[in-house]
């Protein structure tokens, strides 16, 4: 049978998602049904979002509605992130609606996907302990009516642990027969604890087939349903237990209601209370800095991370520049603001997030780089620990505030407002750019492999390179978060005209294909298209101070690849 997925607008084929431990879903064994009961007959209802949705949703409005829960994409493959996903999952959450992520499965093994998929849902306050959070999902569907790129039982299981791992919880399924069948070839063995999420649409009450004989804890039964505050067609869905079971998964007791998302802390307990179903926000009277074009300093270094904890790609390099205004514009989009791409007092308030003792992320780095201006020796590396703490209690006390350790609304306005005495060392935006003298072999794969970049193989040669192109590329890294590898360096064969060669040390190759799709996406969404270099596309960027052309080299004997300059 031929379903199509409005998630994608392709062939529909594989959702997993991950239950609470402890609680799991309701899972279903026998032969497949003669006759079936309507969607209609099941009373707990849900549905599931994208950037597909016309946005703005009106999250309260399928609340009143009778709706209850929501699965919301938020990445795909090992690079892309869907830009409507933290302020979709804010919204709702906040809305009332039980709501969890999912990862839409595509080319890449499974634990580098399932890695770019923690990380994100982490940033948007996702750890799926929270009031509210039901299990996150990964969508393993066919894409143009094929299985994905590598995909198999193995790729699958990989996926499944490392989000076991990181969130605590056991994976559920949503897939069909014909998946499981063809792309998995029959071995579900991955799935042996998952219960099912499965579409089955058209006509009739026939439920959808069972996998590897267990039947659906939540049925998606059309893609053209209406739901009161979305426009145009949805995804609907309904459960198969009750509201009390699946409250439960979601970790609510009797009468609580669905809170706002944490703070990016991941699996570790929040040591902040909850947050309220309204989010807080500075006093009304409260004067916030304005950040448009051309502003450098600490604060827009501020802004980026916080953007980037929202879910957009962004280089936190302390320009305002136009990633930077593209970013603001898609992040008011989302949180129903207006889109001029200028932060001022209403986009600072939906910024700035609570972080406390145990959280991690770039809200944390937003912090830091806050807390590093006015003199605090403490690194920017995203991790609230006891420094940290330490920094933001002396600030408080010394602004008049509750020296609690806690960042919020109101330490946020006092920092971003104060006049800072030093610059933070990391990231560093006027940190003046590395001598750019030649490097042995040893001394560039000594510095690559620190930074956890794979060494070239074969006959690429790092002997000759400049200091410079090292450092770019590992700050490419830090800012992508992509897996790198490098094809090709100052060894022969590359064009050496100019003074910006390969030969002299200024150029190296990246690999496009199978961990390289996750950089690809990352230039290409983050840094600024310019005019072709021949019949090659280049964008433009700059990377703690580093000047960055990369051209998307398609030579005539194959071999596609990234030649990036760093100057």
């Amino acid at each position: 049978m031929r379903i199509i997925s409005k998630k994608t607008g392709l062939q529909a084929g594989a959702m997993v998602a991950v239950a609470a431990a402890g609680f799991g879903l309701i899972s279903y064994m026998g032969q497949e049904q003669a006759q079936a009961n309507s969607p209609a007959a099941y009373g707990v209802k849900g549905f599931d979002t994208s950037h597909h949705n016309s946005h703005p949703i009106q999250w309260s409005a399928s609340v009143r509605a009778g709706y209850s829960f929501v699965f919301q994409k938020a990445t795909q493959g090992t690079g892309y992130r869907d830009p409507q996903f933290a302020g979709d999952f804010a919204g709702a959450s906040r809305a009332g609606l039980m709501a969890a992520p999912y990862h839409f499965y595509d080319s890449g093994s499974g634990a580098a996907q399932a890695d770019h998929f923690i990380r994100t849902a982490r940033a948007a306050g996702y750890d799926g302990k929270r009031a509210g959070q039901l299990p996150p999902v990964v969508d393993l569907e066919k894409i143009r009516g094929r299985c994905p790129a590598g995909v198999n039982n193995t790729q699958v299981a990989a996926f499944l642990t490392k989000t076991r791992q990181a969130f605590g919880v056991n994976p559920i399924v949503y897939t069909t027969k014909d998946f499981a069948d063809t792309c998995l070839r029959g071995n579900t063995s991955a799935l042996a604890n998952s219960p099912l999420w499965q579409p089955r649409y058209g006509s009739g009450t026939r439920e959808p087939a069972p996998v590897g004989g267990r039947y659906w804890s939540i049925w998606q039964y059309t893609e053209n349903g209406s739901v009161p505050g979305l426009r145009g067609n949805a995804d609907v869905n309904v459960y198969k237990g009750t509201l009390t079971q699946l409250r439960a998964l979601a970790h609510l007791s009797p009468g609580q209601t669905p809170t706002g998302p944490g703070t990016g802390m991941g699996s570790t307990t929040p040591t902040t209370p909850p947050a309220p179903s309204t989010p807080p926000t500075a006093p009304s009277t409260a004067v916030w800095p304005l950040l448009k074009n051309e502003a450098r300093g600490v604060n827009v270094t501020t802004a980026q991370h916080l953007l980037a904890a929202a879910g957009q790609s962004l280089t936190a390099d302390g320009i305002y520049g136009p990633a930077t205004r593209n970013a603001t514009a898609a992040f008011q989009r989302s949180h129903g603001l207006t889109a001029d791409g200028i932060i001022g007092p209403n986009t600072w308030n939906k910024l700035v997030r609570t972080v406390g003792q145990g959280a991690n992320g770039a809200a944390v780095k937003a912090a830091q780089a806050q807390l590093a201006g006015y003199g605090n020796r403490i690194a920017v590396d995203g991790a609230f620990g006891p420094a940290t703490r330490n920094a933001a209690m002396a600030f408080q006390r010394s602004h008049g505030l509750a020296a609690d350790g806690i960042i919020g609304p109101k330490t946020w306005n006092k920092l971003v407002n104060g006049t800072k005495t030093s610059t933070p060392t990391t990231p560093a935006p006027t940190t003046p750019a590395p001598s750019n003298g030649k490097l042995t072999q040893r001394q560039a794969l000594t510095q690559l492999a620190a930074a956890g970049i794979k060494a070239p193989v074969g006959r690429t040669s790092l002997a000759g390179v400049r200091a410079r192109t090292i450092q770019g590329v590992i700050a490419l890294k830090k800012a992508s978060g992509c897996t790198i590898v490098i094809t090709g360096g100052t060894e022969s064969g590359h064009s050496t005209r100019g003074n910006h060669s390969h030969a002299n040390g200024y150029k190296l190759d990246l690999r496009t294909r199978d961990e390289g799709r996750c950089v690809t996406n990352w230039i290409k969404t983050t840094q600024r298209k310019g005019a072709p270099r021949g019949t090659d596309a280049r964008w433009h960027g700059t990377l703690n101070g580093i000047t960055a052309e990369y051209v998307y080299e398609v030579p005539r004997s194959g071999g596609v690849h990234w030649d990036i300059t760093f100057i």
